[in-house]
């Protein structure tokens, strides 16, 4: 008898531990840019939010959030790193992402895998290479060159399920749009990755409402040759990359956020 035909087995996921500790709270508020109000254990606890963004619409309160205790002398015992959303379309609760930090480390552990086919294969990886005018986030060097890199968060959702940054306008986010623009010339390949920390964005699309010169800056770096991408992951202690989104351009017409009735000013007319 002829022998059985085996199908290829999937790859398996690429997973990334990340949170060994994570502790469960409620968010409360907002104390500033760095720091928030959560109930651990019923007790009122500060901590420390490494993002500077305005994320009113997923730090709202009560919202479940998961926290790493933090060693060492601060004034704060955890990082706020996820929070609870509803998933588009269905509303089933999922986590989203927080940490701003986090981008550029995932970026350079998927191109060190050989992930990501522009880079090469498994390129080497320098965090937070000195640059005129600063600092990028990534530096790979492979057979396929130098490729010079700065990544970005994202959280926020539209109403048709499209990753959408910034959530706030951001000069440091334009600026660095510049400085990609300018390297474009010089015999490196410059870069922008959009991490999307959430698995119910099926596409990026700047958020022109918001910033229009954030976009305006996007579209110069891209016409000058910086490349982009954006990437989704499953987020949560571990985080499972879900591959690559496309990134609408120009920008689609904005139809509100997801859910609907997660902006601040729906949220007061609900009280009311």
């Amino acid at each position: 008898m002829p022998a059985k035909r085996r199908d290829n087995p999937a790859p398996a996921p690429l997973i990334y531990p990340w949170i060994p500790e994570p502790v469960k709270g409620r968010f409360l508020e907002r104390v500033n840019r760095f720091a928030c109000q959560v109930a651990v254990d019923g007790r009122r606890t500060l901590v420390h939010l490494p993002n500077s963004g305005r994320l009113q619409e997923i730090l709202r309160p009560g919202v479940p959030v998961l926290l790493q205790p933090k060693g060492g002398r601060r004034k704060t015992a955890f990082d706020l790193l996820l929070a609870q959303v509803p998933c588009y379309p269905t509303r089933q609760p999922i986590w989203a992402g927080l940490d701003s930090r986090l981008p550029s480390r995932l970026v350079g552990w998927l191109a060190a895998q050989g992930a990501l086919p522009p880079f090469g294969h498994r390129p080497a990886v320098r965090y937070e290479p000195a640059h005129t005018g600063g600092r990028l986030d990534l530096r790979l060097e492979s057979e396929t060159g130098i490729h010079l890199v700065e990544t970005k968060s994202v959280n926020l959702l539209d109403c048709r399920g499209v990753a959408r940054f910034p959530d706030a306008p951001t000069r440091r986010g334009t600026r660095h749009l510049q400085q990609l623009a300018a390297l474009a010339g010089s015999g490196a390949h410059p870069w922008l990755i959009f991490v999307i920390l959430r698995q119910d964005g099926r596409a990026f699309s700047p958020f022109a409402e918001r910033d229009p010169a954030f976009t305006a800056a996007l579209q110069a770096a891209r016409q000058a040759g910086v490349r982009m991408l954006a990437l989704r992951f499953r987020a949560g202690p571990t985080l499972q990359w879900l591959g690559q989104v496309p990134i609408l351009w120009p920008p689609p017409p904005f139809a509100g956020l997801w859910p609907p009735d997660c902006t601040p000013a729906r949220r007061a007319e609900m009280r009311d």
